[in-house]
């Protein structure tokens, strides 16, 4: 089997993701990635995935966006450029796979060149909003505009990570047979708790990722004064590439032996420096009404075997509470969300029990496991395509 993977990202956790099932997938099939020129994973390929450097970076990271800071000409030379996808006829694979949402170049231009009526042609949901057009989150609007404009794809088969994603892709119209669920694997390409051999430092937490107003941060920051309390030695460590609020800032210099900042995209060799350091993970984020199916500093936390606070937006209660892994707080609950992180710092016990169940989940969700998952659906997808009428399903953000 030959599975073409598409990337329709250059930034944020998206490349990642690819690099990790198109490793794991090397053990059941010829794997070829076609993505930007540069993206954030491109040090994280095994030699034995087949890189085509097929398209120019859209040049537009999530936290640019929510600021609506976005070089027109890069953007537009970086949409154009997917006409490329055209080459995917002459590699001639078996299955082509977008593992990064389905962005509306590489709609438009899959659908332009009928790749998806040439070969089985595979979608990765990782966020399914419940309302197509909410203003809160400005970029998604945007986006969901762009991509009513351009006509659906055929779909094999629609992946999404939790079942209340499938509910939100069946009200879309999307049919049941036509969605699998497979869960988000955990991050290994910046290592794992066997990697590290030195202890965390205490009392130390870590926010890691963009910043922007979804994930939150403001929440946890207005948090740590309050920790402080108790814990006077608490310390965040704020990591991630975004704009600070100035609240947030303030909050952050009027206490400044309990903050340490890294405002910038944080590069892959240095993830593992701030997950060792660390002994909570804290993901703060608002609900924002959608149907978040993963976080990627969550799987980083699995891999690391580090507790967890979280809000109880998309799916945290269950990934983080249910599993063992940590606590779960209302989103924008300041007040909570301190009681909870106390209450981990200061039980040694309760840390190495979750530490442990994170270290389970981080074997569960194995990308070698979720490898042999997303193989058959591609063997289901196929045993489709044999039939004198392949089954298809229209793609409707």
């Amino acid at each position: 089997m030959h599975v073409l993977y598409l990337v329709g990202q250059s930034t944020g956790g998206l490349p990642h993701y690819t690099a990790e099932l198109a490793n794991a997938m090397t053990n059941y099939a010829d794997v070829t990635v076609m993505k930007p020129a540069e993206t954030t994973g491109d040090d994280l390929f095994d030699d034995d995935v087949q890189l085509i450097d097929a398209f120019d970076p859209i040049g537009v990271s999530m936290p640019q966006l929510y600021s609506f800071d976005v070089n027109p000409l890069d953007f537009v030379k970086g949409f154009l450029s997917y006409n490329n996808v055209k080459q995917i006829k002459q590699l001639d694979p078996d299955i082509v796979h977008d593992t990064t949402d389905l962005f509306p170049q590489v709609k438009l231009f899959a659908k332009l060149h009928r790749i998806d009526k040439f070969c089985p042609f595979i979608v990765t949901r990782h966020e399914v909003s419940k309302s197509r057009f909410s203003i809160s989150r400005p970029p998604v609007f945007v986006e969901e505009l762009m991509d009513l404009a351009i006509p659906d794809l055929d779909l094999a088969r629609v992946v999404v990570h939790t079942k209340k994603q499938k509910r939100a892709m069946l009200s879309r119209g999307v049919t049941a047979d036509h969605i699998d669920i497979i869960p988000h694997g955990a991050y290994t390409v910046f290592g794992s708790k066997d990697d590290v051999d030195t202890a965390p430092e205490k009392n130390t937490l870590l926010f890691f990722g963009n910043i922007v107003t979804p994930k939150g941060l403001d929440t946890l920051v207005k948090a740590i004064p309050l920790v402080k309390r108790d814990v006077p030695d608490v310390k965040l460590l704020i990591a991630g590439e975004g704009r600070i609020p100035n609240r947030v800032q303030s909050i952050v210099e009027a206490h400044e032996e309990n903050f340490e900042v890294h405002n910038y995209f944080v590069p892959n060799q240095q993830v593992r420096e701030l997950f060792a350091r660390t002994e909570v993970v804290a993901l703060p984020y608002r609900s924002q009404g959608g149907t978040k199916g993963h976080s990627g500093a969550l799987a980083t936390a699995f891999s690391f075997g580090k507790p967890v606070v979280a809000s109880t937006a998309g799916e945290f209660t269950s990934l983080v509470a249910d599993s063992g892994c940590g606590l779960v707080v209302p989103p924008e609950d300041p007040t909570q969300l301190a009681a909870a992180i106390t209450q981990i710092l200061r039980d040694d016990d309760g840390k190495r029990e979750m530490a442990a169940n994170s270290s389970r989940m981080a074997d569960e969700l194995s990308w070698g496991n979720i490898a042999q998952q997303y193989l058959a659906v591609y063997e289901r997808a196929l045993r489709k395509k044999a039939t004198p009428q392949m089954e298809t399903t229209t793609w409707t953000r």
